[in-house]
């Protein structure tokens, strides 16, 4: 009787087992963050009767699992939400890795080959042009024979010649091949890490019925960074900015004619607020600032504004290409070029960067130098680490903190184009407000595969009115340099980040908007201008050494000039300084400033004048330090 009930019992739970429903979804919108990016997918299928498990297996390995959410619409009750591992396509995974490996090995190896028959070719050459040097005056030699001889040697040349032009052509061709296979190899990273995962969505419907799902998760390898093109015509225009927008994932997966959004918020960063802890007073024990966890390093002494470096795989020594690189804190990026290589404007108080590369552990590291190697260390990832997910819902999933604020208003921002100004798309933006971030709406659609590059978006364009004025500080530097102050600049929503500077034309080179500080007015530095000229000369009259009453007297004084080479009228401050005693035995004596505004706690004296076209300004600036003989100071 026993062995009888068994198969029935087994026979019903096995009939009682949900069935599997395959569901096929399409990446239709993404809002990428600063860090990461939320996908939107979407997709339909029929239930029939009864309890079914709906897979979702074409969604990304990388995707956070905390962040999943399901909504459903259709006759049916949603009864929980899996997120679980599936090996089914391991080994198929594995088998492709293999394969792309052994042929990146295969490339490398026919491009050292074709390197070596190269480098044999350019010796053979340098040898021939050597023999052709054979004169007739060699002893022994006539001239049909070294006429013979050179004929012999230009038909060898020319055949070398041949030889290196077809190896530089399938060097070309191998080079090309290898990064192709570098780059897929890159998106299936590791058989390690290749994991791959399902959405499972448990429903029950009492019928069957036509079901629509909306499945959003969010992905970590997904970022966007502004930059901006400044343009002024000549200093009697407004500006033209164009806002871009530099986009870049490494999801897995690939976006393909998608609605994009840019929001300004980052998902990574939590949204707790701090807690303040009792303060416990010791004896012998010195003041900490308390301050937010941090997991990088401040170096406080960035006395530059420049920063440029290289980034290099660690185990090889070769550069790596579209590398993430960013001002911890800020929206101030870059990305590395083909050989590695970046350059990055740094912001006040600018203390780390944070460099990250799919595959590769990301580093935050201390900016201490004005030129940085990094060496990036490849990331490995076991299935030991994976966690699967569960979350259990009623009839619609969707956790609470990612239901949509309701606060949020639009608004709808249109510019006029400026009919000399080509502009990389015609999109037209939506800004989205909300109490915490911006969102930008673009209207075109847009495909990014995974992969490092980058792709640039077109976000806005527009002219806006700004103050030019310039300055020079002589006495640093004898270049002039042209700011912009922009009044209104809050209402373009503009972020901290680098630009492009085209004066009259020209691009002049790069600049920094940081709108980190919350001002007025922006001021934005342009560049150096050599069309308006200051000269800074010591007079022979007045520099001198005298020595009175056991002390020494240094005497000196500058003429400063300065002339409008332009064809528009210049607001120009000039600053020079007299120098402060910073010893009681030092008695500075100021002479003479020619009008100019003086600090008294900095000794810094600034004069303003506004010229005319040609017009010319000139002015003085002269003092005298007294300190005790056998002393000396540093005067100039």
């Amino acid at each position: 009787m026993k062995n009888f009930i068994l198969p029935i019992l087994l026979f019903l739970a096995v009939s009682l087992q949900a069935k599997d429903i395959d569901l096929k979804t399409t990446i239709t919108e993404v809002t990428v963050f600063q860090s990461g990016a939320q996908v939107k997918r979407i997709g339909t299928t029929i239930i029939p009767a009864g309890e079914y498990n709906i897979v979702i297996r074409d969604a990304t390995s990388q995707l956070k699992k905390e962040s999943i959410q399901v909504k459903g619409d259709g006759n049916f009750t949603i009864l929980s939400v899996n997120h679980q591992i599936n090996l089914g396509n391991q080994n198929q995974d594995k088998a492709k890795w293999l394969e792309l490996e052994a042929k990146e090995k295969d490339l490398k190896r026919k491009m050292e080959d074709i390197s070596i028959k190269i480098e044999v070719l350019r010796t053979e050459e340098a040898v021939i042009n050597n023999l052709q040097n054979i004169s007739t005056t060699t002893e022994g030699v006539t001239v049909e024979q070294v006429s013979k001889a050179q004929d012999l040697l230009k038909v060898k040349l020319t055949l070398i010649k041949n030889e290196k032009l077809i190896a530089s052509r399938q060097m070309k061709e191998f080079y090309d091949a290898h990064q192709s296979v570098t780059q897929q190899l890159s998106a299936l990273k590791t058989p390690k890490q290749n994991i791959n995962y399902e959405i499972v969505i448990k429903v029950k419907a009492k019928a069957e019925t036509n079901a629509n799902f909306i499945v959003t998760y969010i992905v970590p390898n997904a970022n966007w960074f502004p930059t901006y093109d400044l343009r002024v015509k000549t200093i009697a225009e407004p500006m033209v900015i164009d806002y871009k927008a530099n986009v870049s994932q490494q999801s897995g997966e690939d976006w393909n004619n998608v609605k994009l959004k840019l929001s300004t918020g980052d998902p990574s960063l939590s949204s707790e607020k701090p807690k303040v802890e009792t303060w416990l007073l010791y004896l012998n024990q010195p003041y900490i600032q308390p301050q937010k966890k941090s997991n990088f390093y401040r170096y406080t002494d960035v006395k530059f504004t420049k920063l440029k470096g290289t980034i290099l795989d660690k185990s090889t020594g070769e550069p790596l290409p579209f590398c993430s690189i960013m001002v911890e804190g800020t929206n101030i990026g870059t990305s590395s070029d083909l050989d590695g290589n970046f350059n990055l404007v740094l912001p006040e108080n600018a203390r780390n960067i944070k460099v990250a590369y799919i595959g590769y552990e990301q580093q935050i590291l201390p900016i201490k130098n004005e030129e940085m190697k990094i060496y990036l260390e490849s990331s490995q990832v076991s299935l030991n680490e994976v966690v699967i997910a569960n979350y259990s819902s009623g009839q619609e999933y969707e956790k609470d903190e990612w239901k949509e604020d309701k606060r949020k208003t639009s608004i709808s921002s249109s510019y006029t184009e400026n009919k000399n100004q080509k502009t990389a798309t015609n999109n037209t933006v939506t800004q989205t407000l909300n109490i915490v971030n911006t969102e930008f709406n673009i209207e075109e659609k847009y495909s990014i595969i995974s992969n490092p590059k980058s792709i640039t978006v077109a976000i806005q364009t527009f002219q806006t009115k700004a103050n030019y004025q310039y300055y020079c500080a002589p006495r640093l530097d004898k270049d002039v340099f042209l700011t912009a102050q922009i009044v209104d600049w809050e209402k373009y929503n503009l972020i901290e980040g680098q630009g492009n500077i085209f004066f009259e034309g020209t691009f002049v080179g790069n600049t920094l908007l940081d709108t980190r500080y919350i001002t007025d007015t922006l001021e934005i530095s342009l560049g150096r201008d050599k069309s308006v000229k200051v000269d800074r000369k010591k007079s022979k009259e007045f520099n001198k050494h005298t020595f009175f009453g056991g002390e020494n007297i240094a005497y000196r004084e500058w003429d400063i000039a300065v002339k409008n080479g332009k064809q528009q009228n210049v607001d120009i401050i000039i600053e020079d300084q007299f120098p402060i005693a910073a010893d009681s035995k030092i008695v500075v004596k100021q002479e003479e400033k020619s009008g100019g505004k003086l600090d008294e706690k900095t000794g810094i004296v600034s004069w303003q004048y506004l010229l005319e076209p040609n017009g010319i300004k000139t002015m003085q600036l002269k003092y005298s330090a007294k300190f005790p003989k056998g002393s000396f100071i540093g005067l100039d």
